[in-house]
């Protein structure tokens, strides 16, 4: 009957984490009056006040402007979108040069003009049936354009990215505005233009661009404390919507600007990798604690069919319960290592560099960039106490009664548990179906008491222990 019940607790969260990964960030929309524009749509670049020259790489992204029956788009919106996408391609252009990279996010040209290309498609419905439902807005405006598609493939590049822009409502509902894998939504109105940077009423602007980011494979993630926030301040992937919008300072972390780098659109010329291919791959990721410098230091290694260029760390704290995944990592702090000889892992976290480190649980996100755009992670948990980070010989590991980590759960620090031990400390015995393994700690589980019979090794978190559900009955959490 258990196994029954975990087969259906798995469905349930493959069918969660699925939605998860296509919303990328959900964030709901207000109403905002429009302004009409007091200046020309142009942005000066090189001195000039013309329209602006932009940059067309061999994939570029592509833009719709997704008509409702009863909205139609503003007449000026490819002159004035033009010069707020090349203000977007400079400005993204300008935060990886930071890096060393001096790359552009392609946009497309029409023809014979000086107009970024942007593919028209009528609705099939009215604004009503748009809604901002990510479960069934997005997959209903992307089936759509898909049809047109079909029969208008020239003019559409023949990249993976899409940002869809929908006229804002004017029935007072909300509409898509989020990212959906490599697809993203936004709106527009009169005010999505250069010349209403800074706006102090609306954060579409910085919201747009902040969703784009999405749809170019960017995560949130936060400024470094001490070393980013102070001098170049709020991520753009994190609140950076309003910063952005507001004129205040906003940037790129180097976790995202490496991303970019490998992004499609990105290129020019193109690169022999096929496009975010999977690959086969493993990572093994520990960390110990040096209380002197008051510092992580990583160590670890990993294997890959395909050439991993960057090791990219995401540490997410728990905060306030506030629980994990996406839409909960605002505030994950990033680094960028490069991988060092033969596969290896290596890097220092400066705990100064941590908004939140007294008696917090945290994720530890060790992410493979591979040279093709592609992204490979493996999560390792830990938690503060008391201001140390409980890793190692101070780590734990949870043990779970259900499959994706239901039912009880019993923390166990390094040692070695018995079938009185466990039972005693509140796991029954052979009733262990899921596994949360803390940083720098390994799991055996035997089917014998005292560490006898068969037995299987984890060295990180299990949803589900498959061959071996609900058959430990003696366990050792060692430290690595």
């Amino acid at each position: 009957m258990k196994n029954r019940r975990n087969q259906l607790r798995l469905s349930l969260l493959f069918m969660i984490t699925g939605t998860l990964f296509f919303n990328a960030c959900k964030k709901a929309t207000v109403a905002e009056t429009e302004t009409p524009s007091t200046k020309p749509n142009t942005l000066a670049l090189n001195g000039t006040s013309s329209t602006p020259a932009f940059v067309t790489n061999t994939k570029n992204l592509n833009i719709v402007m997704f008509v409702p029956t009863d909205n139609p788009a503003l007449p000026d919106y490819k002159t004035r979108l033009t010069a707020l996408f090349t203000h977007f391609q400079t400005w993204l252009h300008t935060e990886m040069l930071r890096y060393g990279y001096d790359k552009y996010m392609g946009l497309a040209k029409v023809d014979s003009t000086s107009l970024v290309r942007f593919i028209e498609i009528p609705a099939a419905g009215p604004q009503a049936d748009y809604p901002y439902s990510s479960s069934v807005s997005a997959a209903k405006i992307i089936n759509e354009i898909n049809a047109y598609k079909a029969t208008h493939a020239s003019e559409f590049s023949n990249s993976s990215h899409m940002l869809i822009l929908l006229p804002q409502r004017t029935d007072g509902g909300d509409q898509p505005f989020y990212g959906w894998g490599r697809n993203c939504f936004a709106l527009d109105n009169a005010n999505m233009a250069v010349d209403k940077i800074p706006n102090p009423n609306s954060n579409y602007l910085g919201g747009m661009l902040h969703e784009l980011g999405h749809g170019l494979n960017l995560p949130h993630d936060h400024a470094k404390y001490a070393s980013e926030q102070p001098t170049l301040g709020t991520s753009l992937m994190g609140s950076g919507n309003v910063t952005f919008s507001k004129g205040q300072p906003t940037f790129l972390t180097e976790g995202d600007a490496a991303i970019l780098n490998r992004n499609e659109i990105f290129q020019n010329p193109l690169p022999a990798e096929t496009p975010y291919e999977s690959a086969t791959t493993t990572i093994n990721a520990n960390a110990t604690y040096n209380s002197t410098t008051q510092a992580l230091s990583l160590s670890g290694d990993f294997t890959s069919n395909k050439e991993v260029s960057d090791i990219l760390i995401y540490m997410d704290p728990n905060v306030n319960n506030e629980g994990t995944g996406a839409n909960k990592d605002y505030n994950a702090v990033t680094w960028r290592f490069t991988p060092g000889a033969g596969n290896t892992i290596s890097g220092t976290i400066p705990l100064s560099e941590l908004y939140y480190k007294t008696n917090e649980p945290y994720e530890l996100k060790a992410k493979l960039l591979l040279k093709n755009g592609n992204v490979i992670s493996k999560t390792y948990s830990f938690s503060f106490l008391n201001g140390v980070p409980q890793i190692g010989a101070n780590g734990s590991a949870k043990f779970f009664q259900n499959a994706s980590y239901g039912g009880y759960g019993v923390s166990l620090p390094v040692g070695q548990y018995t079938t009185a031990d466990l039972v005693s400390l509140g796991i029954s015995n052979n009733d262990v179906s899921s596994v949360n393994i803390g940083l720098g700690v390994k799991v055996i589980m035997y089917d014998g008491d005292n560490f006898t019979g068969s037995s299987i090794e984890l060295t990180s978190s299990s949803s589900y222990t498959s061959t071996f559900n609900d058959k430990a009955s003696s366990i050792k959490v060692i430290a690595l």
